[in-house]
């Protein structure tokens, strides 16, 4: 399990996130209009988990449609990069980012260790020690220079495949604990959609299964799939893999949100072997209800409740729309769950619920506004914290504040741009 905490995340050349740098600390809630790029930094941080594969460039394709159905118009590549504070270092961080053109060519890409130490005036310097250090070509075998652990060793270079990232190139055994904690970091990336509760005639007059609302082959699961489509073998886990006293407790977060009449979530096998669904079981109904029947946001918040409850060691959790299918007071619980998550790492959420944000227990450090300036490029706006307090004596948060027409009076302060790009 990684502990390390990503810090910030920047972004070039992804639609209309033309230069962005987003400061990650606990919860982060991005609000902003259809298009402001909420979404997109959602999928940038995508992007980066599957950097640690080494299909980054198949799945680059397959399943984002290439880097030139990315790059924002006029763009010439597209740029990722993060950064991570090491858990224990004094002022120490690694920086990992990476440039690609349009044909999916690897122009950059660097992973730096950065570290602090105090002079004489107790001012911080820092030293950067390159761990991996690359420059790409089309024309050309692409070469990079990377450090091993052993000490006095000078840098050794290597050729590679020019669409191929060198960090995830080494294999089981990566030749620098560095190089493994980045790894580790990038793939505990947890990247959420709302959950696919679609209902069962829906499903079935369109040929497209839910996976919550059918049986699922038996896996062990130690986290809660993408759009939950494990779910009935993470509410297995959580009855059968941890304590008495943790299932109890489990069952009264269930019980907070749906109400003190849920006996049980239960698990079922199907009848034809190797699969397990997920059942719901009433006090005073001699019958379980089946996932099918169970409803959209009933489904979704025992989702939620797996999330939280699995709680497995994520170097950042982000969630697009969490608030899809809840009603308002489910969305509370919800989102004392996200809080919660987020205290051991970051959690970054995008919504357009003014609920939510009236919701949130410190919105001046939550929230960030994504909107577009003359040039329909991304800039990222923060409360101001004074401001925010004066409206909240009239206002029951800020999204009450953001409802009356106010927010222009509150979101004022400027988040800075990214990096500049050495391609």
């Amino acid at each position: 399990m990684p502990s390390n905490r990503i810090t910030e995340i920047h972004v070039k050349g992804l639609r209309s996130l033309a230069d962005v740098r987003l400061r990650l600390d606990g919860l982060t809630v991005l609000i902003g209009d259809n298009g402001s790029g909420k979404s997109s930094l959602i999928e940038a941080c995508e992007l980066l988990q599957r950097a640690a594969s080494e299909s980054f460039a198949e799945d680059m394709i397959r399943i984002h449609g290439g880097v030139g159905s990315l790059l924002r118009a006029g763009a010439e590549h597209l740029e990722l990069g993060l950064v991570i504070a090491l858990e224990g270092g004094f002022h120490e961080r690694f920086e990992y980012s990476f440039a690609l053109d349009r044909s999916g060519v690897i122009l950059r890409e660097l992973l730096d260790w950065v570290r602090g130490e105090l002079d004489d005036g107790d001012a911080v310097m820092e030293q950067r020690v390159g761990i991996i250090s690359r420059e790409g070509g089309l024309y050309r075998s692409s070469s990079f220079r990377f450090l091993i652990d052993e000490k006095d060793v000078p840098p050794v270079e290597r050729t590679i495949d020019p669409k191929r990232l060198a960090l995830s190139s080494f294999g089981e055994f990566p030749p620098h604990w560095l190089i493994r904690e980045a790894l580790a970091a990038l793939r505990a990336i947890d990247v959420h959609l709302p959950f696919d509760t679609t209902a069962r005639w829906v499903q079935r007059s369109r040929g497209q299964p839910s996976p919550l609302r059918g049986a699922a082959t038996i896996e062990p699961a130690e986290a809660l799939s993408r759009f939950g489509a494990n779910l009935p073998n993470a509410w297995s886990a959580l009855k059968n893999d941890f304590s008495e006293a943790h299932w109890r407790e489990t069952m009264d977060y269930v019980r907070l949100g749906l109400g003190r009449d849920v006996e049980s979530v239960n698990v079922r096998a199907d009848p034809g072997g190797g699969s397990i669904a997920l059942r719901l079981k009433y006090a005073g109904l001699d019958e379980q209800i089946p996932s099918f029947a169970i409803s959209d946001g009933t489904l979704a918040y025992l989702a939620f409740v797996a999330l939280y409850r699995l709680n497995t060691k994520k170097s950042l959790i982000a969630f697009d729309e969490p608030e899809t299918h809840l009603h308002p007071e489910l969305l509370q619980r919800v989102l004392g769950f996200l809080e919660a998550m987020a205290k051991e790492r970051p959690v970054l959420l995008a919504t357009h619920s003014d609920r939510l944000l009236d919701g949130l227990s410190d919105p001046a450090r939550s929230v960030v506004l994504c909107e577009l300036d003359e040039r329909r490029a991304t800039t990222l706006v923060r409360p101001d914290p004074d401001a925010l307090r004066d409206w909240l004596t009239e206002y029951r948060g800020l999204g009450d504040v953001r409802g009356a027409g106010h927010a222009a009076s509150v979101l004022t302060r400027r988040e800075g741009r990214g990096f500049t790009c050495s391609c």
